[in-house]
């Protein structure tokens, strides 16, 4: 598979003093999906954020070789807008390729709607791509917001605990239509994630998170609540 990110020693503060990152080394191919757990705070949003570009200046190297749309990010708190339609908030994730100004006058291009379309189909949304977004239940909202990112054509797909706000059902569905598209087009998926049942049921690979750290990487199906608890507390695992 090819390698789509290279993270090498990295390390970052927001204070200068006390390092959320410290000396963390990562890799990710193509049509991988890679969970990231640890406790609060232990930086997984941090990671995310630098390897989206958000966060700077940090040590160490972070090299994105990804193609196409480059990486598409949905942050913990989705950010859809509320007074735009599903459709319309989609679409904004076409703004690389169009301009702030089609965004500002609702102007798109009719391909770019008709994927915007195709895409709300495959998350099962077609029938409320008119519905603004502040109607929308908390599964749908999360569905939108993984549309709109997958509208960049993303080689890499960041999500932030996309679905810690939802119940079981609706987190599996979720899962399961972003799993899907990400391994059908060869997406590599990185996402920070608590629940070791969804972990195991839809990564590839965990990492865990520790004092800034990686202090385990190893498929998906070997962790469990009690490893998991093992590796936090003190043990480390490879």
């Amino acid at each position: 598979m090819k390698r789509l990110l290279t993270i090498r020693g990295l390390s970052f503060s927001y204070d200068g003093r006390r390092k959320i990152l410290d000396g963390v080394n990562l890799d990710l191919h193509a049509g991988e999906s890679l969970a990231i757990m640890g406790y609060s705070g232990s930086g997984k949003t941090t990671l995310l954020k630098i390897i989206a570009g958000l966060l700077y200046p940090y040590e160490g190297i972070v090299e994105v070789t990804a193609d196409r749309g480059g990486i598409g990010y949905i942050p913990q708190n989705v950010g859809l807008v509320k007074n735009l339609t599903a459709l319309q908030n989609v679409l904004h994730g076409s703004l690389g390729r169009v301009g702030v100004l089609a965004g500002m006058v609702s102007k798109f291009p009719a391909e770019e709607v008709e994927k915007a379309y195709r895409l709300l189909g495959e998350m099962g949304l077609a029938d409320v791509a008119d519905r603004k977004a502040g109607l929308l239940s908390g599964g749908e909202r999360q569905r939108v917001a993984v549309a709109r990112s997958l509208m960049q054509s993303p080689s890499i797909l960041l999500a932030d605990e996309f679905v810690s706000d939802l119940d079981i059902i609706n987190a599996i569905e979720v899962m399961t239509l972003t799993n899907k598209i990400c391994k059908r087009n060869n997406i590599a998926l990185l996402m920070t994630m608590h629940d070791v049942q969804l972990v195991n049921k839809f990564a590839d690979r965990v990492a865990v998170l520790k004092d800034g750290r990686i202090t385990a990487d190893m498929p998906a199906g070997q962790i469990d609540v009690n490893t998991l608890a093992t590796i936090l507390t003190g043990g480390t695992m490879r």
